[in-house]
């Protein structure tokens, strides 16, 4: 009989497979950038990846690794395209479809930084950004420019000049997406 309950036990034990499941079944992202997935195992996030398995169909695009927090697993987009990443636990895989964009812009100003100058002059002006890939970029043609009040001064777009119409203060704003500037504009007499 003890021999009986054992072997049961036994048994019983070597056939538990736990309900895998991740959080997020397709990922969209900027260039530069990374997204976390939770992986839980019934029902609760995993804190140890060991028996976790994962393959990129491209790895130069995605890069895949343990957060640092220790209960998401990172992916890291490193150029633009679509791939897909095979998440393995205990037998069950799951896929998460990757999208990566083109990086995204994270902040952005106006050269220069403030604009002075006397009535009918002109001065030169540029939206320059830095990107999810750190590289500093001119957006002054691809953002929308504002200025407070026009009275005062113009811009040309063609040639990125603003020009000084009136005496007074105003100010020149730019706008690229989800990312804004200002600087303030004074022109003299």
């Amino acid at each position: 009989m003890r021999h009986f309950v054992f072997g049961s036990l036994l048994l019983g034990g070597c056939l538990y497979n736990p309900s895998v499941d991740v959080d997020k079944q397709a990922v969209t992202m900027p260039q530069g950038t990374h997204q976390d997935v939770v992986i839980s195992l019934d029902g609760q996030p995993i804190d140890d990846f060991e028996g976790v398995y994962w393959v990129v169909d491209d790895p130069e695009m995605v890069t895949v690794a343990p957060a640092w927090d220790g209960i998401h697993l990172s992916l890291g987009g490193n150029k633009p395209g679509t791939t897909t990443v095979h998440v393995n636990s205990h037998g069950q895989t799951f896929d998460i479809n990757v999208v990566i964009g083109p990086p995204a812009i994270v902040k952005m100003w106006i050269e220069p930084e403030v604009v002075q100058a006397q009535v009918g002059g002109d001065i030169q002006v540029k939206a320059v950004a830095v990107d999810t890939t750190f590289h500093i970029i001119d957006v002054s043609h691809d953002s929308r420019w504002t200025v407070r009040n026009p009275d005062v001064a113009t811009l040309d777009m063609a040639g990125m000049m603003l020009h000084a119409s009136a005496q007074g203060q105003t100010t020149l704003h730019a706008v690229n997406g989800g990312v804004a500037t200002v600087v303030p504009i004074t022109i003299l007499k």
